[in-house]
């Protein structure tokens, strides 16, 4: 068995609830760390697709369990979603792009609101060129385009209302704001089978975000996110692993999302992994939890190392779980922490592991 093929079915594994040889360990390695770690700016990252191969293809070969999570795919910023639905999209220097609402006045901008057409409107069609020219040039290479992602529902109707009038309306004007979902969750589905399509149709998983659902309520959630995402995963491309990720508080949402339909969870600090672990580790596979922030980017080496003992020992017994972050790893993450990540998973995640 190549290691490619091993790191792929040690993935495969996990998200089905299974044990495998050993614990993969996928840190969320997005663009920030790569611009950071290859001295790139945001505008050549994000302008060049040489540069993005270049670069995952570099950390993957050294790290194969990579290329399943967050996998080769292309990197567009987080404003794709709400740039095909008509949002101004500002670009800071060195900086990630922003969009600006565009939902000023309900009464005289929703009715005007359509789905994003992912091969008309915005950046996608942007999008679908690189996926498709990243298909094809890793195909040459005997790779294989591994993953999606895109923002769910609530982080899009956030970016196009503005985040605090989206909120208050959840008050003033649920109705407009189902309205405004039911959009955001079409143009959603749309994207994500248009970049698995793009993308060769060789996708294991797509991971939807979502963050911003973390400030409701659990009454609020229940009403304004789960039957959106529950809608959006049923529409995912057959066979397509849904990967849930929120970063932010989840301990009053974590069983919620087991009925969305997603297959694994990446989460964040505030619920303890062993928690996590008893209450939806028989359901969903379990990502992370490691702070970015914390030991990750500031401990030394050893530091990083015990951290990853603890949460084997926590999360690995019975399977089901992928050492990850809890959030995309920041450009301050040093090699050598990455490095003492794999050592652990390989001293410490090999099955049967006794909690």
């Amino acid at each position: 068995m190549t290691t490619q093929t091993a790191a792929r079915e040690r993935f495969l594994a996990a998200l089905n609830l299974q044990e495998p040889d050993r614990v993969p360990v996928c840190p969320w390695i997005t663009s920030d760390w790569f611009q950071g770690h290859y001295d790139l700016d945001a505008a050549t990252w994000y302008g060049s697709l040489d540069a993005q191969l270049e670069a995952m293809l570099n950390l993957y070969e050294r790290f194969p369990d990579f290329q399943y999570f967050p996998g080769f795919r292309a990197s567009y910023g987080s404003t794709v979603e709400a740039s095909s639905l008509g949002c101004e999209i500002k670009w800071p220097k060195n900086a990630t792009p922003y969009a600006e609402p565009v939902i000023k006045d309900l009464g005289a901008d929703l009715p005007n609101l359509k789905p994003g057409d992912p091969y008309k409107d915005g950046r996608m069609p942007q999008v679908m060129e690189l996926y498709s020219e990243l298909a094809n040039k890793l195909a040459s290479m005997n790779y294989e385009v591994t993953s999606g992602f895109l923002h769910g529902p609530i982080d899009v109707a956030a970016e196009i209302r503005g985040i605090t009038d989206f909120f208050m309306d959840l008050y003033r004007d649920p109705k407009a704001v189902h309205a405004i979902m039911d959009i955001c969750t079409e143009t959603c589905i749309a994207f994500a089978n248009a970049q698995y399509e793009a993308g060769g149709s060789s996708m294991l998983h797509i991971m939807v975000s979502d963050d911003s659902g973390s400030q409701l309520s659990e009454k609020h959630w229940k009403e304004f996110a789960l039957p959106y995402l529950k809608r959006l995963f049923d529409g995912m491309p057959e066979g397509v692993v849904g990967v849930i990720h929120n970063c932010s508080r989840v301990s009053h949402l974590i069983e919620l999302y087991i009925q969305t339909g997603a297959k694994a969870i990446q989460f964040g600090e505030d619920l303890p992994i062993e928690v996590a672990k008893e209450r939806v580790g028989d359901k969903m596979c379990l990502l992370g939890n490691m702070g970015p922030l914390g030991i990750m980017s500031n401990g030394t080496p050893e530091e990083v190392e015990a951290a990853c003992k603890d949460l084997i020992q926590k999360a690995g017994p019975g399977g089901g779980y992928i050492l990850s972050s809890s959030g995309s790893v920041n450009r301050e993450m040093p090699l050598e922490n990455l490095e003492a990540m794999v050592r652990a998973a390989e001293k410490y995640g090999t099955y049967p592991i006794s909690g």
